[in-house]
C-alpha cells in the first residue's frame, strides 16, 4: 500500500510576538492513516507546532509564521485560507481546557456558530 502524504511541514519557523523564535526550521511529513507522535521535554515546542496546524496562533496579535504547512498539497499559512474551514478540518483536543480569548459564553457558543446556528 502506498503511503499518502496528508500534511507536510516545510522549513517552518514560528515567532511569538516580540520576535521570540519558538520553532526553527521544522520539516515533518505526516502520512494519511498513520500515527505520528511528537515527543520531547516540556517547553520544546510540541504544542506550539500543533497549534500551527490550525493556525490558533492567529488569535493573538504579533505572532508570525515563515515556511509552509501543506494540507493535501495546499499551504494553510496563505492569506487566502478560510480559517473557519481549516479549523473544521484540523481539530484540536487538549489535555487541559484552552478557551479562545473571548467570553465564556462566546467560547461555548463557538461550535454552534460554526454550524450556522445563531440563537
Amino acid at each position: 500500500m502506498a503511503e499518502n502524504l496528508k500534511m507536510e511541514v516545510k522549513n517552518l519557523n514560528f515567532y511569538y510576538a516580540g520576535n521570540k523564535l519558538a520553532l526553527k526550521n521544522i520539516n515533518l511529513p505526516i502520512y494519511e492513516k498513520k500515527i505520528t507522535a511528537l515527543i520531547g521535554p516540556s517547553g520544546c515546542g510540541k504544542t506550539t507546532l500543533l497549534r500551527c496546524f490550525n493556525r490558533m496562533h492567529d488569535l493573538y496579535p504579533g505572532n508570525r509564521y515563515e515556511g509552509e504547512i501543506l494540507l493535501d498539497g495546499k499551504n494553510i499559512l496563505g492569506k487566502d485560507i478560510d480559517l473557519m474551514e481549516l479549523r473544521t478540518r484540523v481539530g484540536m483536543v487538549f489535555q487541559k481546557p484552552t478557551p479562545f480569548p473571548m467570553s465564556i459564553f462566546d467560547n461555548i457558543a463557538y461550535g454552534l456558530k460554526l454550524l450556522g446556528i445563531k440563537n
